[in-house]
């Protein structure tokens, strides 16, 4: 009884280390590259645009110009961009991971658009740009959602 206690409590950890064992060179350099090249950072123009799209905002402006409501969204956004970066961030890791290799990444990372592999960073766009919306998707939702419900609570307006 003994062995089988033992044997399940390395299989649990090993188990609970496969995130960080499966973190290979490709994943820390695509990490590196978005991090460096903050290529996360239209996470909030992307949710503000889905923002203003809603019914939620709608409601909004019937309360406030169009100015105080936009001002009012872009505050929430950047309230609860926080709890959602990281996840967006690691996805498009993850995007690019698949597109590159770690040499590359490090030349795009290090190099900018001086990098000899620029070409082929813009020719990917379109397809990392169609596998991170499929990818991240969820996550615009629910930082949009949070930001338009604190919003809405803050105008005091029913939902």
């Amino acid at each position: 009884m003994q062995t089988i206690v033992k044997l399940i409590v390395l299989f649990s950890l090993f188990l609970g280390q496969a995130p960080f064992a499966m973190a290979g060179p490709t994943e820390s350099a695509a990490t590196e590259f978005v991090n460096s090249r903050q290529l996360g950072r239209n996470m909030k123009t992307l949710a503000f645009a889905a923002a203003m799209r809603t019914h939620t905002f709608g409601m909004m402006l019937s309360k406030l110009s169009v100015t105080q409501a936009q001002s009012l969204l872009s505050q929430e956004l950047d309230a609860y961009a926080h709890q959602f970066q990281g996840q967006w961030n690691a996805n498009l890791a993850q995007v690019y991971a698949r597109h590159f290799t770690v040499e590359e990444l490090r030349s795009l990372a290090s190099e900018g658009r001086n990098s000899r592999f620029i070409g082929k960073f813009a020719s990917q766009q379109g397809s990392i740009g169609a596998e991170m919306q499929s990818l991240s998707t969820p996550i615009l939702i629910s930082y949009v959602s949070a930001a338009l419900n604190s919003a809405i609570d803050k105008l005091q307006l029913p939902r």
